[in-house]
């Protein structure tokens, strides 16, 4: 019970009731009953700093685990980029890529195998917006097209998809001329920054 006293001078009476133990908890509770209160003190630091501890080698072992991550998603990108034997860029890829990393932008590429006599290849081309682009409701510029290479030739797989800063949301890409349109009209500059 607590009586609590407020400025007007009322004082109203405060009853705390805890709900009856339960055979486990009374079983668990029997080696702390005999304790002093100084005892039960200490039994409650030393769980508290185990338990500092325990929360402590967690996080390391999180932040260990995500940087690996990292490491394995990048060493799979850079394997990923690799051309295969017998393999090579279409000359459309090549070109685009070669007319986005000359304006500036970040680009990516991956070989997937599919069956024996074809290969995927999938680009991303992009950029993050820049304080001297016009306002917009989009942070980047994203294009993500996929090629399907046969021994000898490549055609475009599907339509691609892009995202823009006047339209965030993914939705299908336009077409190369287009993309190469929107990549010369949005270089990417140190000196924008």
């Amino acid at each position: 019970m607590k009586r609590v006293i407020h400025p007007d001078g009322t004082v109203d009476r405060v009853e705390f009731h805890d709900r009856p133990q339960t055979a486990d908890e009374t079983r668990v509770f029997a080696k702390y009953r005999d304790l002093s209160e100084l005892e039960l003190m200490r039994q409650l630091r030393t769980a508290e700093w185990n338990a500092n501890v325990a929360r402590s080698e967690r996080d390391q072992w999180k932040a260990s685990a995500q940087r690996l991550q990292v490491e394995l998603a990048q060493a799979e990108r850079r394997l990923a980029a690799i051309t295969p034997d017998g393999w090579e860029l279409p000359k459309a890829v090549r070109e685009l890529l070669d007319h986005a990393e000359g304006h500036g932008w970040r680009s990516a590429r991956a070989w997937t195998p599919r069956g024996a006599d074809e290969m995927l290849l999938k680009i991303v081309i992009g950029r993050d917006t820049l304080p001297s682009d016009a306002p917009s409701r989009g942070t980047q510029w994203r294009f993500e097209l996929t090629w399907s290479c046969v021994a000898g030739s490549a055609r475009r797989a599907r339509a691609g998809i892009a995202r823009t800063p006047d339209r965030p949301r993914w939705h299908d890409a336009p077409s190369l001329r287009k993309i190469r349109e929107v990549i010369a009209g949005h270089p990417y500059t140190e000196d924008a920054l």
